[in-house]
């Protein structure tokens, strides 16, 4: 390619009920890029319930007319998934270079002019944010050739609640062969503020887990039960990696601090059961109505406390997953097709 010739580069993006979010953001991003020239932005509007289309069509329809911004629209999902979402997503882009952008990011000014001369200086790369870097809110913009993010199918999935998604995709695009180009302009990273909460909201195990029970077994080992509103029961014991090898009192207090996550899933897998109003459904070795009987199990109330072994339940299989396919080196998820579902474009808003 002639070296003065720029790419064309995609941004595409996802919103969900994230309108405040995007109100903020979307507008700055393509101001901050638009000077670039051969660029557009792609919004998916993921089955958002805060008048998203209203906004877009009196705040956005200019750039739709122009070819800037490109919105897209599936009213079938009832729960954000984000590997399929960014998949619908990034199947609209015509670009050469990719890059995802979550709602509540700021991509910065002269981010594409960036882009395009960090793939000009080396063909066979990609760009991430480095996860040791502490900018976490910024983890999920991966810029890649839109012909390798097809040859690895997407993003995987199979991973169907939060996180390691990006992280997954990283590691397979590494397996691919292109090497890892790390974001390293802090103007291009940052992101608007808010909590976990706001994170899972839209996630079925935000509203699908009814009831939580904790047990301690150890100072490092306890027992989750996590009871949904569809009768489904998850139990499983949980390892704080901080204090694994505490076996008594003298060394529970020194913490290790040797670990990648604090917090692992004994044996990265949980144990699966239905509940019944009459408390006869067996889960194992006990009855799980006869939980409620046991003093030592204690039933989650704390809201803060509650959200966060949500979070853990959500991330923990995406994680198990991710570890799974890096150790079998698999590069090409999803079988023969990715990002299905009915999608409609709208170009006169």
């Amino acid at each position: 390619m002639d070296k003065q010739k720029k790419y064309k580069i995609s941004f595409y993006i996802v919103c969900m009920n994230r309108l405040d979010h995007l109100k903020q953001t979307l507008h700055k991003n393509i101001e901050d890029n638009i000077s670039y020239g051969n660029v557009e932005f792609i919004l998916l509007n993921y089955n958002s319930k805060d008048g998203l289309d209203e906004w877009v069509q009196s705040e956005m329809s200019h750039l739709i007319k122009k070819g800037t911004l490109k919105y897209f629209k599936t009213e079938e999902p009832k729960y954000f998934l984000r590997s399929h979402s960014r998949n619908v997503v990034a199947k609209q882009t015509t670009g050469d270079i990719i890059c995802n952008v979550d709602a509540d990011n700021f991509i910065g000014k002269g981010f594409a002019d960036y882009v395009n001369a960090q793939f000009h200086k080396d063909d066979n790369i990609f760009l991430s944010v480095n996860k040791n870097g502490n900018i976490k809110d910024c983890y999920g913009r991966i810029c890649m050739k839109r012909k390798d993010f097809m040859k690895l199918g997407g993003y995987d999935e199979s991973m169907k609640n939060y996180g390691f998604e990006d992280f997954d995709l990283v590691n397979r695009l590494k397996l691919l062969g292109l090497k890892n180009q790390f974001i390293d302009n802090k103007e291009f990273l940052t992101a608007l503020n808010h909590d976990d909460d706001i994170r899972l909201e839209n996630e079925y195990n935000s509203s699908g887990i009814q009831k939580i029970y904790l047990r301690y077994i150890t100072p490092s080992v306890s027992e989750l039960v996590f009871h949904f509103m569809d009768n489904r029961v998850y139990w499983g014991k949980i390892v704080d990696n901080r204090t694994h090898n505490s076996e008594s009192i003298e060394n529970l207090f020194p913490e290790n601090r040797k670990f990648e996550y604090e917090y692992n899933l004994m044996a990265n897998k949980w144990e699966i059961g239905n509940y019944s109003a009459d408390g006869n459904t067996l889960f194992k070795n006990f009855c799980v109505e006869g939980i409620k009987k046991n003093p030592d199990y204690v039933k989650i109330t704390e809201q803060k406390d509650f959200m966060s072994m949500v979070m853990f339940f959500s991330q923990i299989g995406n994680r198990i997953k991710m570890k799974q396919n890096l150790i079998e080196k698999r590069i090409q998820v999803n079988g023969e097709s990715f990002g299905e579902g009915k999608v409609v474009q709208y170009k006169h808003v």
